[in-house]
């Protein structure tokens, strides 16, 4: 087994992983980041199609850090960690400003002066620079320029299996090349979590393929708290074809969205703001016209860009236009089919205001973090919440490692890591089974009973077949090959429990809130109820079970209208 020996380990290559290993670099502290895939290519960081919320110099002049700070509540139905959503208004524009520092580009106006500005829904101004619709990937860009130039140790194609604890703290963790199958033992005294979210759950998703809930799972195993998981945030992706189904097309502040009718129906949905309205109200409202039988033939609805002067789609969206382009679709022209599509995970492993779990030197930053987004993340905000909670984490987590010593690792825990590995070689199920078999049982039971509408009997079904097929299904799952090298089934099988685990997060927060809020829409108790179920679900594994209880959401600030 390798042995790599570093002061912070951050796991995770998007933009929160990228950011806190450039963070925690500055204090001149061993730090090494390691990624499933390659950086820069890896996360849903490269995909986000639209803009950094944040108020700075550049603000509208009625716009203020407290009304994002307001906005943000709003969105997340009041359900976020205030202290948390604070910090993110008032770091935001920040950093903001250090990336183009760093060399990114924000679009300026023509004399070059101002920042060009997107509104995204539910902001009530706009606030947000950008480039034009890869602004995510712009942030990884410049970020991992400076890691390189920092000497930032870098493992790609790694997954990590198990975080080490030693009484309590974090002291280091077990991962596998991909590509060889070789183990690594990390000695660490920090370890920053940043895998995002679990995107493979569901049949149709906008974020990368390799996100599978492992920081979630990791960070479950080895102690930490999670909040808010029945929140999961579904958008509009590509309907047609069905091979691209649920690819992010975004560009909601440019659209119009028409029924099969050619009905811009979300004047029914609301009059108010329309297209502009929150991800929580428009995917219902997608999926509501769509179940009542206005879609499009393609089983979605029409996303309209033809209203906009010749040329604007090109210039500011040349990604999506490229792709529509290529589609035989001129969205000058004509619209494309959308649909709604598993997005975002709003839950996550609770921390604090250093993003810290309750775990000693464990810390969680962009989407595997809870507490931020409540109930529905607005728009916009997520490379906010990306670029704040990676560079506090990284540099509370440099903070804290200075002022620990390398703990011993216990050589159980790292024979325990490697005999699970070997024992998917050794089976002989009576029942042999392929990943896929299970994945695919996993996605259309999840779309089917966990998705936009959810209640008692459903959930519950959900929970029971979840836990069958972990329990049942999941050890007789076998690969093709004995070879470790280049053996993808190996790790779409330790995927797998990593989503399964996931999944039974979910459904066990969704079975226990009692009401429809944000994202969370139960048929059973459809409406939001402030008086119960204002406060959090939270979640502990203590002596192997699942522990769920409520608390009480931090009010602090400022408390919701009666």
């Amino acid at each position: 087994m390798n042995v790599i020996e570093t002061d912070i380990l951050v796991i995770g290559g998007g933009g929160a992983g990228a950011y806190a290993a450039y963070e925690a670099s500055k204090r001149g502290r061993p730090v090494v980041l390691v990624v499933k895939g390659f950086l820069g290519k890896s996360g849903s960081t490269p995909l986000a199609p639209g803009a950094i919320a944040g108020v700075g110099p550049w603000q509208h002049p009625q716009d203020s850090k407290d009304l994002h700070f307001m906005d943000t509540l709003k969105g997340g139905a009041f359900l976020n960690e205030q202290k948390l959503v604070r910090v993110m208004v008032e770091e935001a524009p920040k950093r903001i400003l250090e990336l183009e520092y760093l060399g990114a580009f924000w679009e300026r106006s023509a004399d070059g002066k101002n920042y060009l500005l997107r509104q995204g829904g539910g902001h009530s101004f706009p606030r947000s620079p950008y480039l034009e619709d890869r602004p995510g990937h712009e942030l990884l860009k410049v970020l991992k320029g400076e890691l390189l130039r920092r000497n930032v140790r870098l493992l790609e194609n790694q997954m990590v299996l198990k975080i080490l604890t030693n009484d309590g703290r974090v002291c280091g963790a077990i991962g596998a090349g991909l590509y060889t199958g070789d183990f690594t033992l990390y000695r660490a005294k920090s370890i920053v979590l940043a895998t995002g979210g679990a995107s493979r759950v569901y049949p149709y998703f906008t974020q990368d393929v390799k996100n599978t809930g492992d920081g979630i799972s990791l960070g479950w195993e080895a102690g930490a708290d999670l909040i808010d998981m029945e929140f999961l945030q579904f958008f509009i992706g590509l309907a047609w074809p069905k091979a691209l189904r649920g690819i992010i097309v975004g560009a909601l502040y440019y659209s119009r969205l028409l029924n099969g009718t050619g009905e811009r129906f979300l004047k029914r949905y609301d009059p108010e703001r329309l297209e502009s309205s929150t991800r929580d109200i428009v995917s219902q409202a997608c999926f509501q016209e769509i179940q009542e039988g206005r879609g499009t033939p393609g089983d979605g609805v029409y996303l309209d860009l033809s209203h906009n002067p010749p040329g604007f789609v090109k210039e500011k969206l040349p990604m999506i236009h490229s792709l529509c382009r290529q589609l035989g679709v001129n969205l000058e022209k004509e619209p494309m089919e959308v649909a709604p599509t598993f997005h975002f995970v709003m839950g996550g492993i609770r921390v604090d205001e250093n993003w810290q779990s309750r775990v000693p030197g464990l810390f969680a930053a962009g989407e595997v973090a809870g507490g931020v987004h409540g109930a529905n993340r607005l728009s916009q905000n997520s490379l906010a919440d990306i670029a704040v909670s990676g560079a506090i984490a990284g540099r509370t987590a440099a903070a804290f490692a200075e002022k620990q010593k390398f703990l011993p690792i216990d050589p159980a825990d790292c024979a325990a890591v490697s005999r699970k590995v070997e024992e998917v070689f050794e089976r002989t199920p009576t029942r042999p089974l392929r990943p896929s078999v299970i994945r695919e049982t996993l996605r259309n039971l999840m779309w089917d009973k966990v998705s936009f509408r959810r209640n008692e009997n459903g959930l519950g079904e959900a929970l029971d077949r979840v836990i069958r097929l972990r329990r049942e299904d999941l050890p007789s799952l076998k690969v093709g090959t004995k070879s470790k090298r280049f053996n993808r089934q190996l790790f779409e099988i330790l995927e797998m429990e990593n989503l399964l685990i996931f999944s039974e997060l979910v459904i066990r927060s969704a079975l226990m809130r009692r009401e429809t809020r944000g994202a969370h829409f139960r048929d059973d108790y459809p409406r939001q109820d402030d008086q119960h179920w204002l406060k959090h679900v939270v979640i502990r594994k203590a002596n192997g079970d699942v522990q769920l209880k409520t608390e009480e959401v931090d009010l602090n600030e400022i408390r919701p209208p009666q």
